[in-house]
């Protein structure tokens, strides 16, 4: 009976390690690593609410002190599939370690540098857009385990928002 105790105590470690090991200064991604996928759906201007199939994949880099993230959207049209978003982004800790910065480049060639923060369970970001106006990104981990993530943007300097993006994804 002695051996099957050490043995369930033995096993317990890791868990209860990992469970204590306090966050990443790079946020939630540092320990959800790998790849999710789910439904999106984007406000598109005259075509309205467009539906895809979202995939995103995250990893390290850089000995862990890089999180990548690469976004791949698909819909299927007359049977073709066709790609509506295709952006990667890198995430990483300032040299002195005390502020998180992202970039984000989109499939058309532009890029960005977001304002982003990490919160206990995701991120949150926002820029300005010259075309459209502020954006705001809200992503977390639900208690579910799942990848949430709402998207905003406001044309009169924040005083109202629209809600353009929805997603919920699962670890795969």
């Amino acid at each position: 009976m002695r051996p099957l105790l050490l043995l369930t105590l033995i096993a317990a470690i890791p868990c209860a390690a990992q469970q204590a090991t306090p966050a990443s200064p790079l946020g939630i991604f540092f320990t959800h690593t790998g790849t999710w996928e789910g439904e999106s759906w984007t406000i598109r201007g005259p075509q309205g609410k467009v539906v895809t199939r979202q995939r995103e994949t995250v990893g390290h880099e850089a000995g862990g002190h890089v999180l990548t993230i690469h976004g791949l959207g698909t819909m299927v049209r007359a049977g073709k599939t066709d790609t509506i978003h295709h952006a990667f982004a890198i995430m990483h800790l300032s040299q002195d370690g005390t502020r998180l910065h992202m970039r984000a480049f989109t499939a058309e060639g532009r890029w960005l540098d977001p304002e982003i923060t990490a919160t206990p369970r995701g991120y949150n970001w926002q820029m300005t857009d010259p075309r459209i106006g502020l954006i705001k990104y809200e992503m977390r981990i639900d208690e579910q385990g799942r990848w949430i993530e709402d998207g905003y943007m406001s044309r009169d300097d924040g005083k109202t928002w629209m809600h353009f993006l929805g997603m919920v994804l699962v670890k795969q």
